[in-house]
């Protein structure tokens, strides 16, 4: 007889995709697919206790989910003179494990492995959150989401106000701007805001010093691009590796490679932000904030390092490099003023 003792669940996260069981007395050809696309078609025989284990099916999927962190899989069980067992399923890229169903996690949390914990932000920076209900197509209704903020004039006076920041669709996976810079209030400063989205709760802290920061965009563990930004500096260590030999009877170097590793220091953060730090060390894609656009770099090494020391403060690096061949930046001097003014002034 064939059956599946423990089936997929219709809405999947990726990280709970390990051992598939098959039950059968007999051979089973065992298909997957994405769409029209066949991942893999094998057939096995079952173990003496009748059984088939299909391990990591995640490495199989995760290349698919790279592109479109959520897509649509099927898979189809037939063994001679049974009945074809078969089904379509629902996959959200995740590489943490979660201790929830995929249905309660993407509920009641957005796709960041802050997992609800604060984040501090700035006036300066960018910042997005994502959300899903695992429903690639949509049911007709949206997710209302709303920005509760506390703000504080130079009286010491709180003021707290909520703000509409839209509706989005209840399928796929949406994105909402939460910089700090859309909350603003006359003669106040902004404390924090805490994102809502039905159960889904984020909340950020404002540092009013605004410090000077190195903005990163990386890809995280949900495939979503996030902002992470250090603010305890940044060293540059050039790397020049020369190659030489004679030409008419001269030494000279014919080819010079350069590598500019840039390492930036997190600064001491909160508990609450480590595991974002740990989502951008083991990143594959990110890229350097600049204002002439985003650059793709290379992350190449990392320390992320703690103790569970009640006292302790803790800073992570990150050391990269650019992506480019080409690894000199030239920063142009901006004009003085504008083009109001006379060139002699600029």
């Amino acid at each position: 007889m064939l059956t599946i003792p423990q089936d997929i669940p219709d809405f999947v996260l990726s990280s709970q995709l390990d051992n598939f069981t098959i039950s059968a007395d007999k051979r089973v050809t065992f298909v997957l697919k994405q769409a029209n696309t066949v991942i893999l078609q094998e057939t096995y025989t079952q173990d003496t206790s009748n059984q088939i284990h299909i391990l990591d099916l995640f490495s199989l999927m995760e290349p698919y989910l790279i592109g479109s962190p959520m897509l649509q899989f099927s898979y189809e069980v037939s063994a001679s003179s049974e009945t074809t067992i078969s089904k379509t399923f629902t996959v959200l890229l995740c590489r943490p494990i979660i201790p929830c169903s995929g249905v309660d996690f993407v509920t009641n949390y957005f796709l960041t492995t802050l997992a609800g914990r604060d984040k501090i932000t700035s006036f300066n920076r960018t910042e997005t959150l994502y959300l899903t209900t695992g429903s690639l197509s949509s049911g007709g209704t949206t997710i209302p989401v709303t920005a509760e903020c506390v703000f504080v004039n130079d009286q010491n006076q709180l003021l707290k106000s909520t703000r509409s920041l839209g509706n989005v669709a209840d399928n796929g996976i949406r994105s909402v701007d939460v910089s700090p810079s859309r909350f603003t209030q006359s003669g106040y400063r902004l404390l924090r805001y805490t994102i809502l989205a039905g159960a889904r709760k984020q909340t950020f802290r404002v540092d009013q010093d605004q410090p000077e920061s190195v903005g990163l965009k990386f890809r995280n563990s949900f495939g979503c691009v996030e902002t992470f930004y250090f603010v305890g500096g940044d060293t540059v260590e050039p790397e020049l590796t020369r190659s030489a030999a004679y030409f008419a009877g001269q030494y000279k170097n014919y080819y010079v490679d350069e590598q500019r590793k840039h390492t930036l220091n997190t600064g001491y953060i909160p508990e609450g932000m480590f595991n974002l730090a740990d989502d951008v060390a083991r990143a594959t894609e990110v890229w350097q904030m600049d204002e002439s656009g985003d650059i793709s770099i290379t992350i190449t090494e990392s320390n992320t390092s703690r103790s569970d020391e009640d006292d302790g403060l803790f800073a992570f690096t990150v050391s990269y490099i650019f992506a480019s061949r080409y690894q000199q930046r030239i920063r142009l001097l901006p004009d003085i003023f504008d083009d109001s003014f006379d060139d002699t002034y600029n």
